[in-house]
Formats: structure tokens, sequence, C-alpha cells
């Protein structure tokens, strides 16, 4: 109330801004907004109106040129304010001095209204007097469906704002409280810190996890704790945020779909550095099996290049085939490769937990990391089996004489 731009709404509460469109009603001089204005039809204030014995029909300035509190007409240069409720003009200084309009006691409460309770700067605000919740005065709650408002609003029209929903079991708690976020398809988005706090994505995973918009619980990847999984993919490797965040997405928001490059140009030493190694040996043998056949195809070739020497067509079909195969193959590597590596290390971190169980947690996350953190031995692992495998071919193809 120290100026216009303080007043409020009567009918909605909430203050003016700048662009709104506002109107007085023009028995008592209440602030509305035009839009409130036409929703509800009428000013609250009918029972002050002219004719009724109150508010407008007692002022003394009617026109609203002198002040209601000492009297006077206003000065040309009077600072003056004017009452939110009944649109009662007074100075400023004789307001400060009351802190209260003199029509007071014939206010009409404001209506109670259905919408759940707003916010100011994300802080939940009273539905009554538009202020916020948590200002330092007492608030009390409807024992129906538990809206907070302020002890002095309720004494002065103890009416629950959303009493039209109690019927259909309204829940204020379970509406407001809960984290007002999107589902976890896009997490970066929905974090309210500063990741710059943090000196490693890890440590703030870890002291600041993603809350779930419906329990309000930590989200976990398929009953996988975040610390877990952070400790699983390392704690200082370079690609831990991209992965926790596709894992995150494909437990909690369905995504199964992403692009792997390594996973095609690599396959299979890109999962050997990713210590998926029962995976690893079975696509390095299904990668050696669909290429064995080209490759003899290519020896023969060679072979017979300075000959008049008719290729087998059965031969050549069969290269035609695991050529395509081989094809199909790297595609869904490249585009469910990641959904494959994120089931195989909550399956891994699900059977390292049974197995540490009674340990410490230090001994655990420390088996965590052991066992999931990648590491380019293993690549060169992959790579001798690889060459173990090219030195049986070529022993094959010698003896069968294909070689010779």
């Amino acid at each position: 109330m120290d100026n216009n731009r303080e007043e409020r709404c009567i009918i909605c509460g909430d203050r003016f801004d700048e662009d709104d469109e506002k109107i007085y009603c023009p028995d008592c001089g209440a602030p509305m907004h035009k839009d409130c204005y036409e929703m509800e039809g009428s000013c609250p204030n009918t029972a002050g109106h002219k004719g009724d014995g109150n508010t407008s029909g007692n002022r003394l300035f009617p026109d609203g040129n002198g002040c209601e509190i000492c009297g006077k007409p206003f000065e040309e240069n009077d600072e003056r304010v004017y009452c939110p409720d009944c649109g009662a003009a007074m100075h400023r200084l004789c307001y400060n001095m009351t802190h209260q309009c003199p029509f007071e006691s014939s206010h009409t409460p404001r209506p109670s209204t259905n919408r759940m309770t707003r916010k100011v700067n994300g802080k939940p605000m009273c539905d009554k007097c538009g202020k916020e919740l948590d200002n330092g005065e007492e608030k009390v709650y409807c024992p129906v469906c538990g809206t907070p408002v302020h002890k002095s609003c309720w004494d002065m029209d103890p009416v629950c704002p959303n009493e039209s929903r109690h019927a259909e079991g309204f829940d204020w708690e379970k509406v407001n409280q809960k984290p007002e976020q999107s589902p976890a398809n896009d997490f970066y988005n929905r974090r309210s810190f500063d990741p710059a706090a943090y000196e490693s994505f890890p440590d703030m995973i870890e002291s600041h996890p993603i809350i779930s918009p419906e329990s309000g619980e930590e989200l976990t990847c398929r009953g996988v704790k975040q610390k877990e999984l952070v400790h699983f993919l390392g704690m200082n490797n370079f690609s831990t945020p991209r992965f926790f965040t596709l894992f995150m997405n494909m437990a909690n928001g369905g995504k199964v779909l992403s692009l792997n490059l390594s996973a095609w140009f690599f396959v299979p030493l890109y999962h050997y550095y990713r210590r998926m190694t029962g995976p690893a040996v079975i696509l390095t043998l299904a990668t050696f099996i669909l290429t064995v056949p080209s490759l003899m195809y290519q020896v023969l070739f060679f072979r017979n290049m300075n000959e008049t020497v008719v290729p087998d067509l059965q031969f050549s079909s069969i290269v035609t085939i695991t050529s395509y195969i081989m094809i199909i193959f790297r595609i869904i590597l490249l585009l469910f490769n990641d959904y494959f590596y994120m089931r195989w290390s909550v399956s891994k971190i699900l059977s390292l937990r049974e197995r540490y169980k009674d340990a410490s947690p230090d001994e655990y996350y420390a088996a965590l990391e052991r066992k999931g953190n990648p590491k380019m031995l293993y690549v060169l692992g992959g790579i001798s089996l690889m060459l173990f495998l090219v030195y049986i071919l070529n022993v094959f193809l010698s003896y069968t004489g294909i070689m010779q």
C-alpha cells in the first residue's frame, strides 16, 4: 500500500504489474485486474457500496480528493495511498501512523479462490493476502486438505482457499510440495544449483542427486543409486557425465536410441575398453566369423589375379550375405550400444552389491571402480585375441592348401 504499484487486485490478491490492465470499482474504488473483474462479474465489496450504509457511504471524500483518516483535502504535492480493499484515499503519513484503513471493519472478506497456491520467486504464497507464506507470520493449515495460510488471514476469513476442491480429495502437500521438474529426459535443465560450485561431476551428483518429481526421492537407474553408477563409470573418467546422463534418461525417461560412433568404428575394441569383457569376446568371435568369408575371398582373388579363373558364384553369395549381416550388426551397435551398456552396467553393479553386502561402503565403492572404470589394457587383450584368431585362420588356410 506504499504506492499504486503495491496495490493488489481485490479479487485474486496479486500485485499489479506495469503491463496489467487495471480498473477501479466505480462505487468503492477497489482496484481489480480487468480480466479478474470480467470473470467475477462484480466487485467483491458489493456489501460496502453506496446505499448499503457501509464503506463508501461513510466516506468524508467519496470523490477520493481527501484523506479519510485526518479529514483534510489533498494538496497538490501530498503523497497519497489507497486501500486495496475499498479504495479509500489516505495520506501516506496518516496511513503509516495507523497501518489500517479507517473502514477496515466494513471490508468484505476476499472471496476464496479455486487456484492452487501461487508462488513468488519460487516460494509459496498465501492465497488470502498474497504475501509469501514464510515471511515470519504464524501459519495455520486447513484440517481437510492441509492448505497453509497466515493465521491472521484465517482469523479474518476462516474459509480454505481450496474448499471447492475438498470433495475431489485435494491434498495441498502432494500438489505443491513436490519439485517443479519435468520428466527425467533432460536432467541438466532441472537443476537449481550451480555446477561450478562443485569440484567434479561425481562430487556434484553425490552432494545434489537428481530427485524424482513424482515421489520426491532420489532417482535410480533400474534400482542402482546415482553414487553407485558414478563410481562404476569412473570417478575421473571424462565420459562419465555423458553416460550418466544417458543411463538416467534411458532408465527413467524411456530413451533407447543413441548414436555411438565408437561402437561402429571400433567394434569390438571399444567394448574391451568399456570392460564389457563377456560381450566383447562374443562380439570378437561374431565379427571374426562374419569377416572370414570376405578375407578368404580376397586371398583367392589375389592368388588368381593373373589367371582366367571364374569366381565361385556360391562363395561370392556367401561373402555378400555376410557383408550385409556385418553392416546390419554395426548399425544395431551404432544405435543401441549405449542401451546395452546401461543394462550390462546395472547387472554388474547389482551383482557387486550382493557380493559386497557385508563389506564396508569404502570397499564396495572401490570394487565398483575396479570393475567398471574403462582401461586401455583390456583393449590390448582384445587385440591379442583377434591376432590369435587370425593366426588360427592362417594355419587353417595353409593346412587346407588354400594359401598354396
